[in-house]
């Protein structure tokens, strides 16, 4: 089992088997026998007795004596929905929007991706009296929204081709989309390769709002530890006529741009 080397020459190997063991059974729904998981660990069967037989003792590890196999329990399950890991982000991400507008005087939301659409989790206004909001609750298309194409683009490319199928099924329970039908196919097709690929290379998208004008969108991915976009740090950028002081299009692009690496870290992601 390969491991990243270390910063530090600190370690604990006691610690480290008991986790090598750990993610090894995360891997074997059917069980392994301790000769099994001693063989895969390149380990003798006396070094990993002590440490799978107090795995079980504090209920990480169960033995089917009938297969004389060993599985990973529920509590590591029950600790794991304890984490609440959308809870966290949202959590984590307010008071970087909250520092967002203060800076940037422009509105922001939070997304993630949910049986085919995008869900707004949070939304942050500006201190301006003119500001675009998008509601707590609200739900969009996949391909509609920055925020949908550029999540959609930091997925591996099974999962992708997943959320893609996800949101032909549930389109076709339901209207979400808040433009045409015609128009959303020619939003499909502009989801090309080149797309994803120009997205990919910038780390964010920048485009004209499909549904207001003299809006421009500015969406930027966030990370945990897959290293997979978990959301998108979104700014519906309003270019006002009176702008004394303000940060430009630009300037605001890079502040989200920062901002959203700070909550990516801070979610576990590594760069």
């Amino acid at each position: 089992m390969k491991r990243k080397k270390q910063s530090k020459s600190y370690s604990a190997p006691a610690l480290e088997k008991g986790l090598d063991i750990l993610e090894l059974l995360s891997n074997s729904a059917e069980g392994l026998s301790q000769a099994e998981i001693a063989g895969k660990l390149n380990k003798s069967v006396n070094e990993i007795y002590r440490m799978i037989n107090t795995l079980r003792n504090r209920e990480y590890v169960d033995f089917d004596s009938e297969k004389e196999v060993y599985r990973l329990s529920f509590k590591i399950l029950n600790m794991t929905a304890k984490f609440e890991p959308f809870k966290t982000l949202t959590t984590r991400a307010i008071p970087v929007m909250k520092e967002i507008t203060t800076k940037a005087n422009q509105s922001v939301h939070l997304a993630i991706y949910t049986r085919g659409k995008i869900l707004i989790i949070a939304q942050e206004d500006s201190p301006s009296s003119f500001n675009y909001h998008v509601s707590v609750g609200a739900s969009f298309d996949l391909l509609e929204t920055s925020s949908g194409r550029v999540i959609l683009t930091f997925q591996d490319e099974k999962e992708r081709k997943r959320r893609l199928e996800r949101r032909k099924f549930y389109s076709q329970l339901e209207a979400t989309s808040k433009i045409s039908f015609s128009e959303l196919k020619k939003i499909e097709k502009l989801f090309s390769k080149n797309t994803m690929k120009k997205i990919e290379k910038n780390r964010y998208e920048l485009v004209k709002s499909l549904q207001i004008k003299g809006v421009t969108n500015i969406s930027v991915p966030i990370f945990d530890y897959t290293n997979n976009a978990i959301a998108a740090l979104t700014i519906p950028f309003v270019d006002r006529i009176i702008a004394k002081g303000e940060l430009s299009l630009e300037q605001v692009k890079k502040l989200l741009v920062r901002s959203a690496g700070v909550l990516s870290s801070e979610m576990g992601y590594k760069h």
